[in-house]
């Protein structure tokens, strides 16, 4: 009887420490999985746009691993950050790639030569759409909520969105974002500081100017005219940071007689390839007639430049400063 009672008593025992076992693995499963899940970032909520520019949350549970990027901006900034293996598509662009990641480029579908259609990027199984505001127009892919309820987050850069100043701060803000967004953040903050340390190296170079050179932005259309880009652009402030003085207030349509009556010192031409303007280049204003008065022409000071470092933002804004700087300052900053 004794002996009977012994086993039961042992038996009990072992089903007690048993479950105790059990129990305190799955706890430690938990814990591991809840660790894993906080070390690695995720999830994280980035404030982007619609294109009504309404302000929006994305939430990213895990890092992006089938990116589509619609425009050259976003796609050189995310193929010089390394982000190449997460890419599954690129479309629109406006001035040839960049020869440090051309490779890289190469090596990713493009969808279109402008816009991809609805269909071709459904096909592509997007986790991520990231370009400008106006990928995300009912002609285009349509707003960002359609895509958000199919579960594919979307990305506007800012300086595209229109509703403040287009700066070289939400250049930076963008690069952030991305750096959370991709779990990227060390390479990010590095990228940023290193573009902040360039533009000061540029200003301490022409604190002592004492009269900012004055300048035209502008690119050809039609009928003999010109397109400005106003104070708002980010092309306005990349010259501020330059050292120069942007003429035109607001961004719009200029005809030949207000080029004259401006006179700029120096004119930066931004030229992209889709341009079927006769008056792109840089030649068309040299050997037009009515402006051969103006200082920028007659001294020979037209800055030729990709849209793709004037506008939006990304990977080339630092080198359109630089080229800018220089063309300001030839004598100063060599």
């Amino acid at each position: 009887m004794k002996k009977k009672i012994s086993i039961g008593l042992l038996l009990c025992f072992s089903m007690i420490l048993s479950a105790c076992t059990t129990g305190s693995g799955s706890n430690i499963s938990e814990k591991k999985d809840n660790t894993q899940s906080s070390s690695n970032g995720y999830p994280i909520v980035v404030k982007n746009y619609d294109f009504n520019k309404e302000e929006k949350d994305m939430e990213f549970k895990e890092t992006p691993k089938r990116v589509i990027s619609t425009n050259q901006t976003t796609t050189e900034l995310l193929l010089d950050l390394g982000l190449e293996e997460s890419m599954v598509g690129t479309s629109y662009r406006d001035n040839p790639i960049l020869d440090n990641i051309k490779e890289k480029y190469d090596k990713i579908p493009v969808l279109s030569e402008k816009y991809p259609s609805k269909e071709v990027v459904i096909e592509k199984n997007p986790d991520l759409i990231i370009g400008w505001k106006s990928v995300f127009a009912d002609k285009a892919l349509g707003d960002v909520s359609t895509w958000n309820e199919k579960g594919v987050n979307t990305f506007i850069q800012r300086n595209t969105v229109g509703i403040d100043n287009a700066t070289v701060e939400n250049v930076y803000k963008d690069i952030e974002d991305i750096g959370k967004i991709f779990n990227i953040k060390d390479k990010t903050d590095k990228y940023i500081d290193e573009m902040k340390s360039k533009i000061d190296k540029i200003q301490n170079s022409i604190k002592d100017v004492k009269e900012p050179v004055s300048v035209l932005v502008m690119e050809g259309s039609e009928d003999n005219k010109y397109t400005t880009y106003g104070n708002k652009s980010l092309a306005a402030d990349m010259v501020a940071k330059a050292g120069g003085k942007n003429l035109a207030k607001e961004s719009g349509s200029i005809s030949v007689e207000d080029i004259v009556g401006l006179n700029p010192d120096v004119i930066v031409l931004i030229n992209f390839e889709n341009q079927s303007k006769d008056n792109k280049d840089a030649e068309a204003l040299k050997n037009h007639t009515a402006l051969s008065s103006v200082n920028a022409i007659k001294n020979d000071r037209i800055i030729y430049t990709p849209l793709a470092e004037a506008y939006a933002g990304g990977a080339r804004t630092i080198n359109g400063i630089e080229r800018l700087a220089k063309g300001f300052y030839p004598e100063i900053i060599k």
